[in-house]
């Protein structure tokens, strides 16, 4: 039997990497495929792996060695920075956490997290001296809401909104969805995800199926709580979160990305 198309489906920091590993893992048992997740620059996909997650959607220009179909997830910047925020001051993730200022080359996770490790070792070391003998995450805790938002956006936000914007994959293969679709209407955009990668009608129904405990908007007051990635059942946070002169001073900066993922500008009252 003829290989299917492999899946590539492309996330950033806070545009649902975790809700689509646990779908894609639970889809990929359901029809015996192999998955694999990718932190960081990827240079080089397994043409071997039929389902591949990565996760900063950073690759080499000739990472792809088999057919693909791919799927993109992005989401409003204005609430990738609020959420990156929030969740930056409550993670455990070891990057955010890390006390290791130690700047002998090569700098590695967790000292830099995996989405900055190819950057120059110039740029990560003058990083850790920037974080003053403190965690990312401590940097956060100890200024206020203004100066803490402030830090994330020169931090890692700044970070993954550049990743964003150096987005150079074209290719009609390609499927880009926005997070607040998905979540919306989950069934229904799930459904045109699968069936973009290849998936039958009946293999869409049983992906589909598989996906919905996972659905934010089904998942139980509990589970809720008990997920650190989930701050709260409303996606989009940042008309409440952010004043109308962060909004602005945002919009500025990136307007550009904003517009380019299909988000309309208009401040808080959009």
């Amino acid at each position: 039997m003829a290989l299917r198309p492999q899946i590539l489906v492309f996330t950033y920091h806070k545009t649902g990497t975790v809700l689509f590993e646990k779908v894609l893992r639970a889809v990929a048992a359901r029809f015996d495929l192999t998955v694999a997740l990718h932190f960081g620059r990827v240079e080089k996909v397994d043409p071997a792996v039929d389902i591949v997650l990565l996760g900063h959607s950073l690759v080499g220009p000739d990472f792809a060695g088999r057919p693909f179909r791919a799927v993109r997830i992005v989401r409003d910047p204005r609430d990738i920075w609020v959420s990156g925020y929030l969740y930056h001051r409550r993670c455990r993730e070891e990057w955010c956490t890390n006390t290791d200022f130690d700047v002998s080359s090569p700098i590695t996770y967790p000292r830099v997290d995996y989405s900055v490790e190819h950057y120059p070792e110039s740029w990560k070391s003058a990083y850790l001296a920037g974080l003053g003998g403190k965690s990312y995450q401590d940097n956060l805790l100890e200024r206020d809401r203004e100066a803490g938002l402030a830090f994330e956006l020169a931090g890692y936000t700044g970070c993954t909104l550049d990743a964003m914007r150096g987005w150079r994959l074209d290719t009609p293969d390609l499927l880009e969805v926005q997070l607040e679709a998905l979540t919306a209407d989950f069934d229904a955009v799930l459904g045109t995800v699968f069936r973009h990668v290849g998936f039958t009608e009946d293999e869409c129904a049983q992906a589909i199926e598989l996906a919905r405990p996972h659905d934010v908007a089904r998942m139980s007051d509990a589970a809720v709580a008990e997920n650190r990635h989930i701050h709260s059942r409303a996606l989009s946070k940042w008309r409440d979160f952010l004043s109308a002169a962060e909004v602005d001073a945002f919009e500025r900066q990136h307007g550009d990305l904003i517009t380019r993922l299909g988000y309309p500008l208009g401040g808080r009252a959009g």
